[in-house]
């Protein structure tokens, strides 16, 4: 299978019209449709046809897609670690997490890696859990970062830390002078949560189901910082990592209160691919990050 000919195929499905991606790989128009057309004859399938004027991909197409994008990856990944192993480059690692940890626990890791090596190049993408997965999976990403338990074969999993989370209220709350609350009072409070494909409402809902409980949902957002700004001007009560209210705990916006009998942890896990080979910066990053993480 001609890889060249798999790189335009993608840019046309990716584009949806010859001409953009003619444009977008500094070829013309008919060159694309020759090497479009040259793969549909070796494969013996076709790829591409025209419906009511617009360009649309078969099942075949489909198929050939998923299977190409890691096929790509894998072929720019191991360009870019034996460049970075002859030292032609420098070290470039695109590193993920979901919303939780990419906003509030790798960010400043990731900056005094920086600090001391200037050098490197390392990018952090944030994605919901589900997408973060499927883009490691596919090597779009070499590192994931997340909260919760991941059940994948093709990935490797590794736990470096717990996240713990807490209940939070405004101060103008009536309980919120409280120490503690008991499981009991807290399950009859309305709740501001994430949407319904948030893992860390889907954690929240599973504990209470698991004591008994329902969760009482008033709203939902998308997001952990609108939940934190409903609860903040007392909309409800929120549950959220206690690493995402450090800051408005501190500041007095947020009261952040004990449950009693229960505690909030799940794992805090970093993933890659199996089978995936690190160069020097990605296998030196994976260390630092198992001594940092203290959640």
């Amino acid at each position: 299978m001609n890889l060249h000919q798999l790189r335009i195929f993608c840019c046309v499905v990716e584009h949806g019209t010859y001409t953009r991606a003619a444009e977008a790989l500094f070829m013309t128009q008919p060159a694309v449709s020759l090497q479009v057309r040259a793969l549909e004859r070796s494969l013996q399938v076709k790829l591409l046809e025209r419906v009511n004027q617009q360009l649309t991909v078969t099942e075949a197409g489909q198929a050939l897609y998923q299977c190409a994008i890691p096929m790509l990856n894998a072929e720019a990944e191991a360009e870019r670690v034996l460049a970075e192993i002859r030292g032609a480059a420098r070290g470039r690692l695109v590193v993920a997490a979901n919303t939780t940890g990419g906003m509030y626990v790798v960010p400043p890791l990731l900056a005094t890696y920086k600090e001391r090596h200037p050098d490197s190049e390392l990018l952090l993408q944030i994605d919901p859990t589900d997408r973060l997965v499927e883009r490691v999976r596919q090597g779009i990403i070499d590192l994931g970062f997340a909260c919760g338990d991941i059940q994948q074969p093709e990935l490797i999993v590794e736990k470096i830390g717990m996240d713990t989370l807490t209940l939070i209220l405004s101060p103008r709350h009536p309980l919120a002078a409280q120490a503690a609350l008991p499981l009991e009072q807290v399950a009859m409070l309305p709740f501001v949560v994430p949407e319904a494909t948030s893992r860390t409402r889907q954690f929240i809902e599973q504990v209470m189901r698991k004591h008994g409980y329902t969760l009482k949902i008033a709203m939902h957002f998308q997001g952990t910082e609108p939940v934190k700004k409903a609860v903040e001007s007392n909309l409800g009560a929120g549950i959220v990592s206690s690493k995402a209210v450090i800051h408005e705990v501190a500041a007095g916006v947020l009261r952040a209160i004990p449950i009693i009998d229960l505690e909030l942890k799940r794992p805090f896990i970093m993933f890659y691919r199996q089978g995936k080979y690190f160069g020097p910066l990605g296998r030196d990053f994976m260390d630092y990050m198992r001594k940092q993480i203290v959640l």
